[in-house]
């Protein structure tokens, strides 16, 4: 006799909505008038895992505001359609 025991696995309640998706990008570089960043994601997909930023001339020329925008660390939160930025 043998039997067929499985155990069905633990529930884990999500961390964040199952239609909603949270990446967080960090600035790791800045080259030819762009930033590029390495992303983090809170939620199941993972579509991508860098992003880079087109910086605009008038921020490039402004060493201040380029150390500013490099020294930001993004958060997006994606929800059933519609999307939020924190800085």
């Amino acid at each position: 006799k043998t039997r067929d025991k499985r155990k069905d696995p633990p529930a884990q309640a999500p961390s964040v909505k199952p239609s909603q998706l949270t990446m967080t990008l960090f600035p790791t570089k800045f080259e030819n008038g762009k930033i590029e960043y390495k992303i983090r994601y809170k939620g199941r997909s993972r579509p991508f895992s860098r992003a880079k930023a087109l910086v605009t001339s008038e921020q490039s020329r402004d060493p201040t505001k380029l150390k500013e925008l490099l020294s930001q660390v993004l958060t997006i939160t994606l929800d059933g359609g519609t999307s939020s930025t924190n800085a």
